[in-house]
């Protein structure tokens, strides 16, 4: 039996100086708070109590050790207490990690409007393209790409399906043209993220088209972001993902091109813990995602 059951049901003992009424205080029977009493003086070696048939009383010990197992109930109970309302409270904390190629997603609008409702929210981010363990590196939730599914540690939840899309400035192709093909840009180049950075479902799709990634004639980035930044620089045709670029093509900044082409596309997922006991921060959150997500899809 725990030592902080024992210590409940002595404290209760003195409070109510009856064996019967501490066991209608805690719910339990007289005969196993009389067992947990027995337990206890048996383990201090210390006798506790007087028992006679008309009442009991205290010995000379319990007026020690009382207050100072009152006090450690206490401590224990205020700290049940303040974990609790910290578990139930919409603040600190949240770290994520993501990967580049959703440097320029609908994700940081989504934080945003997570931190307008809940302002004391703070987020810790972290971009990486490997799949982390989330207990490992005690971060609380992953965005990735790809084919995902639940396993032992983590719960993989679908938020939207993803496109490649090629596009390029309406200067760069006034200028070069707007191509029907992957094997035939007449004089217009195409940017692509290095052949070792490159997914596979992308080097299947290029060598499907005919294009060769040793084309000395292609511009290449081995960061998403750089082949963001060609593009806007007028430099040729990339590719990114259609989450990364809306804005840029609602607004007429880039054009998309070969959209007949039907490049290859992803599912966009929440990675969370899986744990019994989840915060109501970061039960908000995923909610918040969800919603958010499912509301306004790409």
């Amino acid at each position: 039996m725990s030592k902080i059951i024992h210590y409940q049901v002595f404290v209760a003992i003195v409070e109510e100086e009856s064996i019967t009424q501490a066991a209608s205080r805690l719910n339990y029977s007289a005969p196993a708070v009389s067992k947990q009493l027995a337990q206890l003086e048996e383990s201090l070696q210390v006798q506790l109590f007087h028992r006679s048939h008309k009442k009991l009383d205290i010995t000379e010990a319990v007026k020690k050790f009382y207050p100072k197992c009152k006090a450690v109930l206490s401590s224990i109970y205020q700290a049940e207490d303040e974990l609790l309302s910290e578990n139930k409270s919409i603040r600190g904390l949240i770290s994520i990690t993501l990967s580049k190629a959703l440097c320029r997603s609908k994700i940081f609008d989504v934080l945003s409007s997570f931190e307008v409702k809940h302002p004391q929210i703070r987020f810790d981010i972290h971009f990486s393209d490997h799949l982390e363990n989330l207990h490992d590196k005690n971060i609380d939730f992953a965005f990735r790409l790809g084919k995902l599914s639940d396993n032992s540690h983590m719960v993989a939840t679908p938020l939207i399906n993803t496109q490649l899309v090629a596009c390029a400035t309406p200067q760069y192709l006034k200028t070069h043209g707007s191509p029907k093909q992957f094997s035939n840009l007449g004089s217009a180049r195409l940017i692509l993220m290095s052949p070792l950075n490159a997914s596979e479902e992308l080097k299947h799709f290029l060598n499907r088209e005919n294009v060769n990634l040793n084309d000395s004639a292609l511009h290449k980035a081995n960061d998403i972001e750089g082949v963001y930044q060609m593009v806007n620089a007028h430099l040729g045709i990339g590719m990114m993902l259609d989450v990364s670029v809306q804005q840029e093509l609602e607004q007429g900044i880039f054009q998309s091109v070969l959209a007949e082409r039907n490049l290859p596309g992803k599912r966009l997922y929440l990675l969370s813990k899986k744990t019994q006991w989840q915060s109501a921060k970061l039960q908000m959150f995923k909610a918040h995602v969800k919603a958010s997500f499912s509301a306004n899809p790409a």
